[in-house]
Formats: C-alpha cells, structure tokens, sequence
C-alpha cells in the first residue's frame, strides 16, 4: 500500500494540474494576446509584401534629430576606381581604390576625423599608413589597401552616412575613430535631453521600415506639406564649424554646451555604425582617443551666468593676481620658491573654492602638483580641466568612457589609443611628448598607433604572420618610405601647424596655411 501510494504522489509531481488562480490567468492572456497578434498581423504582411514588390528607397542612416539629406557621396565612380569627390577634398585628402575588388585583397576602411587623416601632416604619415606597412610584412603575399576616410572636424554623426557607404565597397574591415570633434558645429540637442532611449529606437525603426516609408510617399504625392525634417537642425554638405569664423571662440558659452545631450548623440551614432557593420558582417575597431592634458591650457574658461556679482569680481581678482606672480614663470620650476609657489596656489585654491569647475584654475594647479611630486591629485586636476574647457576640442572623459561602454555592449573590438599613450608618458600623462598639439600625434605616436593596431589585428587572428621576425625588417621600410617623401612635406605640415594654432583661437578657418590669412 505505501509503494502504491509514493508511485501516486511521484505521478501527482509529475502531471502538474494547473491551478484555479493559473487557468484563469490564461483564459483572460491567451484570447487577448491572440487579437493582439490578429491585429499587427495585417502591418506585418503589408511589410513584407512591400519589401518584396516595392523598390526600396535610399535613406540616410543619420542621427533622428539632424537633417541629412543634402549630403552627397564621399566616393564616386571613375572609369575603374573609386575616388574622392572633387567637393570633398577641402577636408578630405585624395584617396581611392579598384571598384573591382582583386583576389587576395584585404581591404580596410579608417573613417575619423583629422587624427585619422594625420593633421597637420597627412596620409603619408598617418597610422592607416602604418598600418599598411606592418601588415604587408606580416602578410607580404596579399594584396593589401587601407583607405584614409579622415576628414578633417567630422564629428561621429558625420561618419555615419560615410559608413553606410562604404558598406558596398566590399571592406574586410573597418577602423572607427570619433570623440574630439563632437563640440564643433552648432546644432539643436534638446531633442536628446527629451527623447528616451526607446523614442530614438522606434526613429531607427522608422527610416528602415518600408510600409511607412510607402505610407510617407503617398502621403506627400497626395498632399505635399513641410516636412517634419526641416523642425531638425540642417547638415551642411560640409563641416560649419564655430571656429571656422573670426571670432568663433566667443561662440562658445560655458552654460549652453549640453555635454550629456552631445554624449547621448554621439552614443547613438556610434551604436548605429557597429551594427551596421555586424549587419555586414565586417568587423570594426573602435579607437578611444587620446589628448593632451598635460602641456594643453583650456582653449577657453569663463565664469557660470550664475555667478553672483560679488564672486565674479572676487575670482577676476584673484585670477588676475595669480596670473601676474606667474607671469614669465614655469610652475613646475616654482618647487623651488616655496614662498612663492605656496601663495599662488592659494590663490588657484580660493578660485577653486568658489568655483569648483574653472579650468584655467584646475590646470595651473595641476601643473604645480606636478611639480611637487603630487602626481595622482595632479592628474585628477589636469584631467577635470580638460573636461571643464569651454571650448571642448578634446574627448572629454564620458566620450572616452562611453566607447569603452559600447565596445562592451556591442561585443567588438576597441583599442585605447588613450591608455597606450599614457603607458609611454611620464607619470602616465599624455603630453606634448607624444602629441604635437592638443589632440594630434607626432610622426613617432602614428607610428606606435600603426604598430600596436597590428599586433591587436594579430591578436584577434584576424592576420597571421608568414614569418615570426617580421618585425626586423620595419626599420628599414619607415626609413625607406620616410625618405621618399621629400624635405617639402615636412615643412608644409610645420606650416599647417600653424594654421591650427590659430584656427584653435578662432583666427582663422581650419585647412588654411598660415601665409594665406588676410593681414
């Protein structure tokens, strides 16, 4: 009797009877997810019936709050070659490459701004160059072509068209590089401050679907209106940057820059190229960009608009004292005036203590900590300051650590240019060391960068080296290809150098030399 009553029960477990509570929650769900599904039903046969008999239209995957329809191709077709348009080479360098895509060939997009194209150099010794020259003696058998995608101020939301383009070309892979120039260009972001993650999701969804696609045509044929996208800042077909005009600096204000709605923008775009990429199945590599927080001053600090009177006047005072004790002196070699170092921090402290985000202030107080040996407080000073400029020509911190985040989310490649170079600098601060301005590598960084992008691709197996002392010979190939460009080309990029300089003052346009400004 008791065996029968265990096989009983072990039977009960085994045939779960639902319960009252549970039979009624599944005859109130099941007929209504039922009519629901009845009811999207027709939309998703029209969908699919659309996508099978009506063309689909080219649209510009952009960001859903600019207006990109004017933007043209960065690459048209000549006889057999791709090349750059003529109208895209004030800010582009020349570059091309074969339409018909030869056997054995491995191709390799780099689409970033002026660091990827090499300003104030340029392609010759940029690290896409580099990079070709490491991999051609890692694989000296395959035919390889890295094209220079860089244009000079293009901001992420810039490249996004130019990836889906590039797209077709057939890429092994492409190399993302973005997070300085996202400040330059005057747009409307509040649209980013007031749209959820879910409202830019359903935008995404918007431009791809064809059943409002063909909903929007006839729309139009039926009753033209305005169009929704002229509510959207316009795109210039090239980069309108603030400094591009005289006096562009004064643009500027510390109280109107949004950088949550610009990180949130650029996030968007960015997410948006690696999965476009996955689409194609292309792998890609995103760059986190470096800067020059240890010999670059803020471009630009002014007080809050909610500074009251009477400490604006107190820190205009104060700042005017320090900076006059500091004229003509080198804060790092004040170490050995105590009195003298002792009281102009004070003074840099007492702004501080008002205002706890002035950037001149944090960085002049940075650089006497570093003088001092307080090599972790002033980093954490250089790096705020850097982050706090007003005129933000350099990936602040949130830029940097939301391409890590995304490298993560989305499971692809990325290598901290960052990291790499505060790995050579002096107390792991990137300087003008490895930098020749605010955010541009010296000749040796693109180098390094080429060098070390080729050990990642080795790493991930993406190539394998023929021969395990490839590495010998690239001494002797930079020194052949350096000597082959000519003593001119180094003296135009000094020249262009200073064209940049000037352009970070708002003096004059940007890929302007210097000896063509306007006296």
């Amino acid at each position: 009797m008791r065996k029968r009553k265990i096989v009983s029960q072990i039977a009960d477990a085994n045939c779960h009877v639902p319960t009252r509570n549970q039979k009624s929650w599944i005859g109130f769900l099941g007929p209504r997810l039922l009519l629901v599904f009845l009811g999207f039903a027709p939309f998703l046969i029209l969908e699919m019936s659309l996508r099978t008999i009506w063309p689909k239209r080219t649209v510009i995957l952009s960001d859903p709050f600019l207006n990109c329809e004017q933007l043209t191709p960065l690459f048209y077709l000549d006889g057999e070659n791709y090349r750059i348009q003529q109208e895209h080479l004030k800010l582009f360098a020349p570059a091309q490459f074969p339409a018909n895509k030869k056997v054995n060939t491995s191709r390799i997009f780099c689409i970033g701004g002026s660091t990827t194209q090499g300003e104030p150099y340029k392609p010759p010794t940029a690290f896409p160059t580099w990079l070709q020259l490491n991999l051609e003696l890692v694989e000296p058998n395959k035919n390889w072509e890295i094209i220079n995608c860089g244009g000079l101020s293009y901001a992420s939301y810039r490249m996004l068209p130019i990836l889906v383009e590039i797209l077709q070309y057939q890429p092994d892979l492409v190399i993302l590089e973005c997070g300085h120039n996202e400040f330059l260009e005057e747009r409307e972001l509040s649209g980013w401050q007031q749209s959820p993650v879910v409202t830019r999701g359903a935008t995404l969804f918007a431009q791809s679907s064809r059943l409002i696609q063909f909903a929007a045509d006839c729309t139009r044929r039926i009753s033209p209106v305005e169009s929704t996208t002229t509510k959207r800042t316009r795109l210039e077909r090239e980069v309108d940057a603030l400094l591009d005009d005289q006096g562009g600096l004064e643009k500027y204000r510390r109280d109107e820059l949004k950088p949550k709605s610009v990180v949130a923008s650029m996030r968007w775009n960015l997410i948006a190229m690696v999965r476009a990429c996955k689409k194609s199945g292309v792998p890609v590599v995103l760059l986190i960009p470096t800067s020059n927080v240890r010999d670059c001053p803020p471009f630009k600090f002014e007080l809050s608009q909610q500074t009251d009177a009477a400490a604006k006047k107190q820190i205009e005072s104060l700042w005017a004292r320090a900076t006059s004790q500091a004229k003509n002196s080198d804060p790092e070699l004040l170490s050995g005036d105590i009195g003298h170092e002792s009281s102009l921090r004070e003074k840099l402290e007492e702004i501080l203590a008002i205002d706890s985000g002035h950037p001149a202030a944090l960085y002049w107080l940075g650089k006497l900590e570093l003088g001092d040996g307080q090599i972790e407080l002033a980093r954490k000073h250089l790096v705020v300051a850097r982050d706090n400029d007003v005129c933000p020509l350099r990936a602040v911190t949130s830029i940097q650590q939301s391409i890590r985040d995304i490298s993560t989310q989305e499971q692809t490649w990325h290598f901290d240019v960052d990291t790499m170079f505060a790995s050579v600098s002096q107390h792991g601060l990137v300087g003008d060391r490895w930098l020749i301005d605010h955010v541009h590598p010296r000749i040796e960084g693109h180098q390094l960068l080429g060098e070390q992008l080729t050990d990642l691709l080795i790493e991930k197996k993406w190539v394998k080296p023929i021969e395990q002392n490839w590495r010998l010979n690239r001494s002797a190939v930079y020194r052949d290809h350096l000597g082959g460009l000519g003593e001119d080309y180094f003296i135009r990029g000094k020249q262009r150098l200073v064209g940049l300089m000037l352009w970070t003052q708002g003096r004059t346009r940007k890929g302007v030399s210097p000896w063509e400004i306007a006296p």
